[in-house]
């Protein structure tokens, strides 16, 4: 058995290789797309490495045949704001052997604790906390969202055997678009709206340089007291709007404007996962074609959250009715029917309160681990719902 890291194409072959010998019995899994994973590891691509570092591993069998796979990673300015230490690991796959996995997680926690590292994370992401992140434990027959870790139940095994315990809960929710209950939103909308003469938009493609502005500005007023809070910048949000703009659709999405000024946002995208399993993780120009013209032609469709606030100033309110109403059209229920609000974190109430409110149920639960590595600091996890 050898550890290697990845650094070659044919290293990065048998990486992306392993999921399909895991899952190719499991009729609902969806390959990820392997340039999604490979960028998260480019430093060209993510502006975590220029306050990080991150190291991809495959395991090895004597026959040369990839076992199994880990990425191992540390954030220096999230540390920043934390009581301690914290490494990460993630994109971990592995046969059903324990021995080999503990040879991962031996592995990465020697390279963790060589810099210091008082507790390690996994599986998350090294990046952003709104994708690939958490451990699956609940709703293993659903097909996995956009960017959204899959795995078999024997991982929970592996995890906890090795000292893992769980930390944070992680709820995607599933609703139906008729099944919103919108005529209890209507007449708090209509209040809400006579009160504080607030202007409700939709977003506007065709100028996302305002779009970007907005966006930044709003995320930037909004979260900065959240924990792990990392600001956007104009031209990381213009860029994002760039790539996603050909499945982008204007009336998924709003602002709540206080005169010029955006005070509100809420933002769904169509669910493209269900539309990319022929791509079998590799795009190219014909899959490109055949999974846009799947997408817009299918009706009706399901569709995710992307991001939703409401300014401090401004919650509790009545700002997320007005926004509800105004995007609960006949458009809405004709073109979509399932909805899934995904990375709702079990200790965030306020965020489990709201979306409760549109009749919405968990589908599935990932929890991301936590093992300690100095017996003198307290394990203090942070709160579950129950489900």
């Amino acid at each position: 058995m050898i550890i290697v890291e990845v650094k070659t194409r044919p290293d990065w072959k048998h990486f992306h290789a392993l999921p399909r010998r895991i899952y190719n019995h499991i009729p609902h899994w969806i390959c990820p797309l392997e340039s999604d994973i490979e960028n998260i590891f480019n430093a060209d691509k993510n502006k975590a490495f220029a306050h990080g570092e991150a190291q991809v591993f495959i395991l090895l069998n004597d026959e040369s045949e990839c076992v199994g796979r880990i990425a191992v990673f540390l954030d220096v300015e999230r540390n920043a704001q934390q009581p301690y230490p914290t490494g990460g690991i993630g994109f971990f796959e592995c046969i059903e052997n324990q021995a080999y996995a503990f040879q991962l997680f031996e592995h990465a926690e020697k390279m963790l604790q060589s810099k210091g590292v008082k507790a390690i994370d996994g599986p998350v992401n090294f990046g952003e906390r709104d994708k690939f992140w958490g451990l699956l434990v609940q709703g293993f027959e659903h097909y996995p969202l956009y960017q959204e870790y899959y795995h078999p139940p024997y991982y929970q095994v592996f995890f906890e055997a090795w000292g893992f315990r769980p930390y944070e809960q992680i709820l995607t929710l599933k609703g139906i678009v008729q099944n919103v209950p919108i005529e209890r939103f209507r007449p708090l909308a209509a209040r809400v709206q006579e009160r504080f003469g607030l202007t409700v938009r939709h977003i506007d493609t065709r100028n996302l340089e305002k779009l970007a502005t907005d966006l930044s500005t709003f995320y930037n007023e909004t979260f900065h007291f959240q924990p792990y809070f990392k600001p956007l910048e104009f031209r990381q949000v213009y860029t994002l709007l760039k790539q996603i703009r050909p499945i982008l659709d204007p009336k998924l999405a709003c602002f709540v404007y206080d005169s010029t000024h955006p005070i509100g946002f809420c933002g769904l995208l169509p669910e493209v996962n269900p539309f990319m399993r022929h791509a079998n993780g590799k795009m190219n120009a014909l899959k490109l074609l055949w999974f846009i013209v799947k997408l817009k032609m299918t009706k009706p469709k399901p569709m995710k959250g992307l991001l939703f606030g409401v300014h401090p100033d401004f919650q509790r309110k009545g700002i997320f009715p007005l926004m509800v109403d105004f995007l609960y059209t006949k458009y809405l229920t004709d073109n979509y029917r399932d909805v899934f609000l995904a990375t709702i974190r079990g200790h965030n109430k306020m965020m489990v309160d709201t979306c409760a409110n549109l009749n919405v149920k968990p589908d599935r639960v990932h929890v991301a681990y936590r093992k300690m590595l100095d017996d003198t600091i307290a394990f203090e996890p942070l709160e579950f719902i129950s489900v």
